[in-house]
């Protein structure tokens, strides 16, 4: 198994070098661009090239990338993965106070840009500008270098930052032992779906729409380049269908709001819309039961995913497509250790992070002196090894009795309401209220009357302290961070 970047670019031009790599559209040629794995494996090594001119004893240091999703987003982070630097892949999204804490934190070498941020946040340019240097600058480099084996593969290689639901988010740090250590449990599932199904899974193209800052988009460009299948990039989502359209793809990574987009598609006879889309692979956030169910039962194959940064992603996967197993998020790694501490899921093993950056404190409460990482997920196991998420340590709301409450299992129950699009539960002096969204069109009234009353149904079901005691329309979806996780606070 590839274990190192710079096998993986090796074996770009060893075994795909014919095979398409990327395709992604292009606006000004109004066309689909279609790269090749030798292509590909080359537009690395000049990037890589131009970094070692720039600083020949690069090795090490931070080297940060903020940009829209793009070729030139992933040629950069091989790249800087290749020279031996270190990657900290930035959320375009967040605000200049942000980006500044996280910049100020890692004391970056260069900022890799693509201009978009700059423009929107002039401060970056004064504060950094001596240090940025634009993220297509490899298109006319003079210089393309072999690159060496990494030389440590337990030195820091990525920075990662957590998406924050929270507080001030945390940088992750991972090397390349984490990094590749849940490779071919990634790779393995899709001989699995073809077992199951007889689909050519060698030949699925993947619609990529993930934020690329993120873990699942940043493990996801290796897995596939391992298995020299095509990633087809969506670099912004109101493009989204004549993206697909344009480049017809078989399986995509999905968010609980493009698991509803999709939903919605097939319910009202758009399933054309789709195109060759069949398999989705589900992550990131907790996603309804019933829209996995509605979609398998209209031929899609669902695979559910549960990792954290934390482990590169990794934990469990589940491709079963028995709809009494659609509430777990699968089978674990069998190459991983995995225990329950008072009911709290740990797990030990290669692909378990370094610490956080420069946090200590922060590490030490989540990794203990025995290599157990603490997801701060509450769970349960079965008989067979499924694993069943039940809330979050740190959400559970502590009421004044003592007693204590998991939002996740009341949000559950919430949004089995017809008329509930998505639902918040928290704590409202001393007891339980819940903050709706019901979408689009109707009237609030209508709306406000009909979710109380199966609101009122709801807690004749409950045990008193988790009934809840008010409920609050939303104007608008419930904000959630880059990737469709709910922000409590």
């Amino acid at each position: 198994m590839i274990s190192t970047v710079y096998q993986l670019v090796n074996n770009m031009e060893a075994n795909y070098a014919d095979k398409t790599a990327i395709q992604y559209y292009d606006e000004a040629r109004q066309g689909v661009v279609s790269i090749r794995y030798g292509q590909y494996a080359q537009d690395i090594r000049r990037a890589a090239g131009l970094l070692l001119h720039r600083d020949p004893d690069i090795r090490g240091k931070k080297v940060c990338l903020l940009a829209r999703n793009s070729y030139d987003f992933l040629i950069n982070m091989f790249s800087v993965l290749l020279t031996g630097a270190v990657l900290v892949p930035l959320n375009l999204q967040k605000n200049w106070d942000e980006i500044q804490y996280e910049l100020d934190l890692v004391e970056p070498v260069y900022i890799l840009h693509d201009g978009e941020f700059a423009a929107r946040e002039p401060a970056l340019t004064a504060a950094y500008g001596d240090k940025l240097l634009p993220v297509d600058g490899y298109k006319t480099s003079q210089w393309s270098d072999a690159c060496a084996e990494c030389a440590d593969r337990d030195a820091l290689s990525v920075i990662l930052f957590t998406s924050g639901t929270t507080g001030r988010s945390k940088g992750v740090m991972i090397n390349h032992r984490n990094l590749f250590a849940p490779m071919d449990f990634y790779c393995l599932p899709f001989e699995d779906i073809k077992k199951q199904t007889g689909w050519d899974t060698s030949k699925f193209r993947s619609f990529s729409v993930l934020p690329m800052f993120h873990v699942a988009a940043l493990t996801s460009s290796i897995s596939w380049a391992i298995m020299g299948n095509t990633i087809n990039l969506c670099n912004d989502l109101k493009y989204f269908y004549r993206d697909l359209a344009a480049m017809d793809s078989e399986v995509m990574a999905v968010v609980p709001v493009l698991l509803q987009t999709i939903h919605r598609d097939v319910v009202r006879g758009r399933r054309d819309r789709l195109g060759s889309l069949k398999a989705l692979t589900c992550g990131a956030a907790s996603m309804d039961a019933e829209t996995m169910s509605d979609l398998i039962k209209a031929g899609f194959f669902i695979c559910q995913m549960y990792g954290l940064t934390e482990t590169v992603g990794d934990g469990a996967w589940n491709n079963s497509q028995d709809l009494a197993d659609i509430h777990s998020v699968g089978l674990r790694d069998p190459k991983r250790e995995y225990k329950l501490d008072n009911g709290e899921l740990c797990i030990r093993g290669d692909s378990v992070m370094m610490g956080y950056y420069k946090d200590p404190e922060g590490t030490a409460e989540v990794l203990d002196a025995e290599g157990w990482l603490h997801t701060g997920d509450l769970a349960r196991i079965d008989e067979r090894g499924y694993i069943f998420l039940t809330g979050r340590k740190k959400n559970v709301i502590i009421l004044g009795s003592g007693e204590n409450v998991s939002p996740e299992e009341l949000e559950a129950k919430l949004n089995q309401c017809p008329e509930v699009t998505e639902s918040l539960v928290r704590e409202e002096n001393d007891k339980i209220g819940a903050l709706v969204w019901c979408g689009e069109g109707g009237s609030a009234e209508e709306k406000q009357a009909a979710v109380q009353a199966y609101v009122t149904e709801l807690n004749r079901t409950l045990p008193l302290y988790k009934r809840i005691a008010a409920v609050h329309l939303s104007e608008g979806p419930l904000p959630r961070t880059a990737v469709g996780k709910l922000q409590r606070k």
